[in-house]
């Protein structure tokens, strides 16, 4: 199973380049070329004497897939490891797994162009991108779109506009349609091709390059926003250690939060400006406070003595209960919604997309477990209602993870979400030591900026330990504030009345490029011939 040494640099190369494409560095240039020296190597895989090239292909492809996703997602073990003995275990299975789909694309890619006669640069964006919706949609809770290609350009909004019109995938494609042109000159330049035909492949990759990027640069200079009203996002820095006692943590996050209300002649140091606007909306991080708050009495009086010190609907993370046809209660990852008025509304919202092994064991419905003041097993939420702020300003709850998933935050925007916000605690991803700090604090904010361009709204985020930030239509993040600090930020936040071509089409990207691999790889198409 082990790939060979002699083939191990251009896969290596590969996953390295790759990894820093995404958050904490966000370098530009490796999107566009870090699939070019895998792509190479899958092209040179001919009989070459070492044994049977499908599986030698197969072993590259796994190759780099433990490497790639092994360095994006180091953080697994870190972050789980508060929760399960599992943690460890859980991070190697889900690395294998990832590793032998990543095999799958070098072998489907080996198998087009070899025999299929595809073309290098329509077979690399084809198989990646399948790829990618595959483990987009696994079955069962399982399913983990976690840095799709597309994600690694957030940090540059402008240029992938077009995420509009064909989503996060559709500029996954993009991008590794560049690196499959740069895959075929550098193909090309090895077999002693002339000029004249590099500087074709050279017009190529210019023009795919600057169509997609110009229309995106644009769009953000002509999308007409508007402002929706003032929401200011909680940061009550609770310490991972402490929020593994549900007693010290509510103690702990309710002190903190009367540090940060405003005081009654104006709102304290935490906020931008003495004089900053009373906000439209507050905004309280993902699971707040412990305890089923909707059968504590007790739990529900201290929640509205500190809602009622802003003067404002708070929005704010809890834990909500639903019985079953049997009886039985289900805890649930809710959003809560208070009113101006100091009591509750009936807005709840029930997370949909739980974690496995954090928040629940995969294919199961979700039940109480035996775990001390913590719930082991969430229920997934049905429906996705809308709440209101303001004059009548509708919004959709992304908590946590739910913010990978592309066609949650699409259903809500079909449901007239005019703003998304987005409730987290990411501090399971480090701590205040900077050697502690692991790369999922940069890299779990990042798929924001993919939400708010596919749909063109704005999100506000409200993380526990940070980064609490904002997003605006056009992708550009704003108000963000620093990790592992306790302060409230209040910013306007934005939308657009354009109902975009990816929310009313959804990913065609992503499903066109599975059926079109498919049937590449299962029906010879009539031009293929042996290699």
């Amino acid at each position: 199973m082990i790939l060979e040494r002699g083939h191990r640099l251009l896969p290596t190369a590969s996953a390295l380049a790759g990894v820093s494409a995404f958050p904490p560095f966000h370098f530009l240039i490796p999107s566009f070329v870090a699939l070019v020296p895998l792509a190479v190597w899958v092209a040179d895989q001919n009989d070459l004497g070492e044994g049977s090239v499908p599986s030698r292909v197969f072993r590259g492809g796994v190759w780099f897939g433990v490497l790639y996703f092994g360095l994006l997602l180091y953080w697994m073990p870190l972050a789980l490891a508060a929760f399960t003995w599992w943690a460890v275990p859980a991070y190697l299975t889900t690395i294998m797994v990832l590793a032998l789909g990543a095999g799958c694309f070098t072998w489907a890619l080996h198998r087009l162009t070899h025999f299929g006669r595809v073309p290098l640069w329509l077979a690399l964006p084809l198989t990646w991108t399948a790829l990618e919706w595959a483990r987009a949609h696994v079955p069962g809770g399982l399913a983990f779109p976690w840095l799709g290609l597309g994600t690694s350009l957030t940090g540059y909004p402008e240029l992938v506009g077009s995420a509009e019109l064909v989503g996060a995938r559709g500029i996954t494609l993009w991008i590794a349609l560049l690196n499959g042109l740069i895959a075929e000159a550098v193909w090309a330049a090895r077999a002693g091709a002339g000029s004249r035909i590099l500087a074709r492949w050279a017009t190529a990759f210019v023009l795919v390059l600057a169509v997609p990027a110009g229309w995106g640069s644009w769009r953000a200079r002509t999308l007409p926003v508007r402002a929706v009203g003032q929401v200011a996002v909680v940061q009550p820095n609770i310490a991972a250690q402490f929020r593994l006692d549900g007693v010290t943590s509510n103690d702990s996050t309710e002190a903190a939060l009367i540090r940060l209300s405003p005081e009654r002649d104006g709102f304290p140091s935490g906020l931008a400006e003495p004089d900053e606007p009373s906000p439209d909306l507050v905004v309280w991080p993902e699971v707040t406070f412990f305890g089923p708050i909707e059968s504590d009495d007790s739990l529900q009086e201290r929640v509205l003595a500190l809602a009622e010190r802003w003067s404002a609907p708070v929005v704010f993370g809890g834990i909500g209960e639903t019985v079953t046809e049997d009886g039985d209660t289900i805890p649930m990852n809710s959003a809560f919604l208070t009113g101006s008025d100091g009591h509750f509304t009936d807005f709840k919202y029930n997370k949909h997309r739980i974690v496995p092994l954090v928040e629940g064991a995969p294919f199961s419905s979700g039940a109480w477990l035996e775990g001390g003041s913590q719930v082991d097993s969430y229920g997934r939420g049905r429906g996705r209602p809308l709440g209101t702020m303001g004059a009548g300003i509708r919004f959709g709850i992304l908590i946590c993870n739910e913010s990978i998933f592309a066609s949650h935050a699409r259903a809500f925007r079909l449901l007239g979400a005019d703003v998304f916000l987005n409730l987290t605690n990411d501090g399971w991803f480090g701590g205040e030591a900077w050697y502690t700090r692991t790369s999922a604090l940069w890299q779990h904010p990042a798929h924001l900026v993919m939400r708010a361009i596919e749909q063109r709204v704005g999100i506000a985020r409200a993380a526990n330990t940070g980064f609490s930030l904002f997003v605006d239509p056009i992708g550009r993040v704003y108000g963000q504030t620093e990790l592992f600090q306790e302060v409230v930020r209040s910013e306007t936040i934005y939308t657009s009345d354009v109902l975009t071509v990816y929310t009313r089409t959804g990913d065609v990207a992503g499903w066109t490029a599975l059926l079109v691999t498919l049937g590449l790889l299962l029906i010879p198409a009539p031009w293929s011939r042996p290699a």
